[in-house]
């Protein structure tokens, strides 16, 4: 993954009961990876007992079933060795939004205030790798020749393509920015401007008006076009 920037990152996915926390839904899984300068290093990996009845549906998708928790820490206790794993790290997700939710409603009182900030490998693969019919993980992985152990769709096979996924992201971003230090800051603004104009965002930095051009990936390109950025 040597396209990644420099620093630390963690990859994160959970596996759940339903598709929103304020609808009751709750932690079952989860996978936390992460990735030094580039290189693969811990995971936190563990099941988590919600104290409600795992539904079939989930089940089928997932494999996980209710039996399967018995045992596994509460989400009080994983929530805390989570939050403590990640620390202030960027979070990096497919469908950040989903993920995060749950980890700042499960995971509240451990984060101490902390924001949580985070890269979606959907948003950005829509900015890097325009028309594709579709831009779900598994689609995604598939296209570009992305192998991984087990099956999706359980939080450590996940990550662990959801990791090379945000590698061939970055060496596609790389190769368009003309930029000295690409990092995590570039990414995190890319994910905000508009699809269309992405890639000549990219081209743009380090050139003699790219301080006008951050001021518009920052704040214009949100303004002018918010929608595209779902």
């Amino acid at each position: 993954m040597n396209s990644i920037p420099g620093g630390r990152f963690v990859v994160l996915d959970f596996e759940t009961t339903g598709l929103s926390p304020a609808l009751g839904a709750r932690v079952i899984e989860v996978s936390a990876r992460e990735v030094l300068d580039g290189r693969a290093g811990r995971e936190l990996l563990t099941f988590v007992d919600p104290g409600v009845r795992v539904p079939a549906e989930i089940t089928q998708i997932t494999g996980i079933t209710t039996a399967m928790l018995i045992g596994a820490p509460t989400s009080a206790i994983a929530m805390r060795q989570l939050a403590s794993f990640i620390g202030s790290s960027p979070v990096v997700c497919h469908n950040a939004g989903f993920d995060r939710k749950f980890y700042e409603h499960e995971a509240s009182e451990f984060l101490e205030g902390r924001p949580v900030r985070t890269l979606c490998t959907l948003l950005l693969a829509r900015r890097m790798f325009p028309g594709r019919k579709s831009y779900r993980l598994g689609g995604l992985i598939e296209e570009m020749g992305i192998s991984f152990p087990g099956r999706l769709h359980r939080a450590s096979a996940d990550t662990f393509v959801t990791a090379h996924l945000f590698d061939r992201i970055c060496a596609d971003a790389r190769s368009l920015c003309r930029a000295e230090h690409f990092d995590d800051d570039v990414l995190h603004r890319l994910q905000r401007v508009p699809a269309a104009r992405a890639r000549d965002w990219l081209a743009a930095l380090g050139s003699p008006d790219a301080k006008s051009h951050r001021k518009f990936g920052l704040a214009g390109a949100v303004a002018q076009n918010i929608s595209s950025v779902n």
